[in-house]
């Protein structure tokens, strides 16, 4: 009793009792600085290598597209999804466009390797090699595509794919985990108001026994800023399993949202980087070396060279091996060079979605998950990093902490 009157006698009670307050709008404001501070700026601005700040996770974006495709992994058999694509249907979509593609294709390469005999051929002749590909087409496709699902994962790493495109275009992966935690990061907000106001009483109490120790608050705004975090994040993943106490049913907050995870995590890490364009745009820009690119260049020199037929051997002396070996080459670099697929490539592009329905697969798996499956699927793309969150959030609260004292009772 004696205390609380002492304490409310004190001369200083009005700030005292602002501690507790303040404490709670560092924790909110350093939780919100700190949210920031984990998404952005995109791109390192200051000076390197000592002065500046990138986001944590734009910073680490390899480290981050690794592991998500790490768990990625756990759950989808690209074999199996290659299973599911008939190669008869992508050539009954690409069969409207298919001549006008073979067309485009052929006058492009023929012109750059032999534009003079090209100029002279007769459009009949021309014409009927535009039919000789195009009959050969459907058998390359299928022969092409048997050989991918058989070798798939020797020449084709859907991990690095992954980590190259995240780490060229930062923001996707910055939206990616956005989405997945959006209501977490709004709980860490309103968190840091509550928890900065309950930390703030013991900051309060201790000030006031120790009125002239300058530290307390500085010291008291690191644990704030740190405590407020660390806190909140535990939260959001303990307890791992349910538990029941009376009415109410404990368990962490992200866990809880395992259904409304899983579909925000599919949509969106389907529509934005594990797409088949993305596949496509990938197999096009990779070294023109690679085993697949190799395949390809393989299919195109013996349609080809199918298509001529007897032919052939009349061309040669024409045009010159040279010539036609550049051809060819023209051939598989006209393929390659396009910023993106052509229109009928892209509509079979969009049948083999619509026939593996990625989304839905990796929806169905995550939904299955256990609390303690979800919960090792998704912890580890944050866990090792989040020591940062809490160093950032020591750091603003201690400076802020310094600040409150400067300001209200450094006189």
């Amino acid at each position: 009793m004696e205390l609380m009157q002492s304490f409310l006698q004190h001369p200083d009670i009005t700030y005292l009792l602002l501690i507790p307050v303040i404490s709670g709008v560092i924790g909110l404001v350093t939780n919100v600085i700190g949210i920031q501070m984990m998404f952005k700026p995109l791109h390192f601005v200051g000076i390197k290598p000592l002065f500046g700040w990138q986001g944590i996770i734009p910073s680490r974006a390899k480290k981050f597209a690794r592991l998500q495709m790490d768990q990625v992994e756990r759950i989808v058999d690209v074999g199996e999804l290659l299973e599911s694509i008939d190669p008869i249907e992508i050539n009954k979509i690409l069969q409207p466009d298919i001549r006008q593609l073979v067309e485009v294709m052929i006058d492009d390469a023929v012109s750059k390797s032999s534009p003079v005999f090209w100029e002279n051929t007769p459009y009949v002749i021309k014409s009927r090699l535009y039919s000789k590909v195009e009959r050969e087409m459907p058998a390359s496709i299928d022969s092409l595509f048997e050989y991918i699902k058989s070798n798939h994962e020797a020449i084709f790493d859907s991990k690095q794919m992954v980590i190259d495109k995240l780490d060229k275009e930062k923001h996707l992966l910055v939206e990616l985990i956005q989405k997945i935690v959006n209501k977490e990061l709004g709980f860490l907000v309103k968190s840091g108001l509550v928890l900065g106001f309950i930390f703030g009483i013991f900051q309060m109490g201790l000030f006031y026994q120790y009125p002239g120790a300058w530290y307390v608050l500085p010291i008291g705004g690191f644990a704030v800023g740190y405590l407020t975090n660390w806190v909140a994040i535990k939260l959001l993943f303990n307890p791992i399993n349910p538990i029941k106490i009376g009415p109410f049913t404990l368990q962490g907050l992200f866990l809880k949202r395992k259904h409304e995870v899983a579909e925000d995590y599919a949509d969106t890490m389907t529509k934005s980087v594990l797409n088949a364009q993305t596949v496509a745009e990938y197999i096009l820009a990779s070294d023109s070396t690679s085993p697949l690119n190799k395949k390809l260049k393989y299919h195109i020199n013996k349609t080809i060279d199918k298509s001529l037929g007897r032919t052939k051997h009349l061309l040669l002396p024409l045009i010159g091996t040279e010539n036609y070996i550049e051809l060819k080459e023209g051939l598989f670099d006209q393929m390659r060079s396009e910023d993106q697929p052509p229109p009928p490539v892209l509509d079979s592009i969009a049948y083999m979605e619509k026939s593996i329905n990625l989304s839905e697969v990796i929806q169905s798996r995550m939904k299955a998950f256990s609390p303690l499956e979800l919960d090792r699927f998704v912890r580890p793309i944050f866990e090792e990093d989040e020591w940062i969150l809490y160093i950032v959030g020591g750091a603003l609260g201690f400076v802020a902490g310094w600040c409150q004292f400067v300001t209200m009772f450094s006189g």
